[in-house]
């Protein structure tokens, strides 16, 4: 795997086919997870793609769409148009250097404009495929792993995951709380109105374990979609259906 500390003639020669680009978000994660959760995660999720991929992994962003969360302490949010851009941008310096193939890996649910750009960027740039993962469902027969759910924020799996992959950051104090709203009010109100602890889901559920489950099924299931993904991206492209 390839990343920042790789240097400039190690990646010219090895020359991989793909890279990863990961973005997060620094927000209030409830009394208990590290404002960096969505970074932290997608960070060491993208590492995890990448090795399998062989690709090239650029750091991820910590910053994204977060000011659904304010003003709760030590939340720090982007506008939409500018994380665009800065998605825009990452991804052409990318394809000025010859790659041709970029994922976009998505931590922060409420980064809602990430899709409209990679769509963009795919229209106006015919040899360029950016790639953004949907939201992979379960296979029959996959192990059940969240006990109530995942949660919207804070809950069972962001607490699993950051115990597995970050557990020293991680509080024992937790709160659980589900509001009795539809996640669709965050267009409406910030988060702390909903919940005042800032969290929506169940985090006392949280373990290890279910953490490592998560994550390794979750990086499977990604690096088998983008290699088909990819291929059928071409395929369209070249007109072969």
């Amino acid at each position: 795997m390839l990343d920042a500390r790789s240097t400039s003639k190690e990646i010219a020669q090895r020359a991989p086919q793909i890279a990863v680009f990961g973005i997060g978000a620094i927000e209030q994660h409830s009394v208990h997870l590290p404002l960096g959760t969505d970074w932290l995660g997608v960070d060491d999720v993208t590492r995890r793609i990448a090795k399998e991929l062989d690709a090239f992994v650029v750091p991820a962003l910590p910053f994204g769409m977060s000011e659904c969360h304010k003003p709760m302490a030590g939340t720090v949010w982007l506008k939409p148009e500018t994380l665009a851009a800065v998605l825009r941008d990452v991804v052409l310096s990318l394809y000025a250097q010859g790659f041709h193939k970029v994922l976009v890996v998505n931590g922060h649910g409420g980064n809602l404009v990430l899709r409209a750009e990679v769509r963009r960027l795919n229209l106006q740039h015919p040899d360029l495929i950016v790639l953004m993962p949907p939201a992979l469902a379960p296979r029959p027969g996959d192990p059940q792993i969240w006990a109530k759910g995942v949660g919207i924020h804070a809950g069972e799996s962001e607490t699993s995951r950051q115990l597995y992959i970050n557990r020293e950051h991680v509080q024992d104090e937790r709160v659980d709380y589900l509001p009795g709203v539809g996640r669709e009010f965050l267009d409406y109100v910030p988060i702390g109105t909903i919940s005042e602890w800032g969290v929506w889901g169940y985090p006392s559920l949280g373990t290890e374990e279910k953490g490592e489950q998560a994550i390794a099924r979750q990086v499977a299931r990604i690096v088998e979609w983008v290699g088909e993904a990819f291929a059928r991206v071409e395929a369209l492209r070249a007109g072969e259906g």
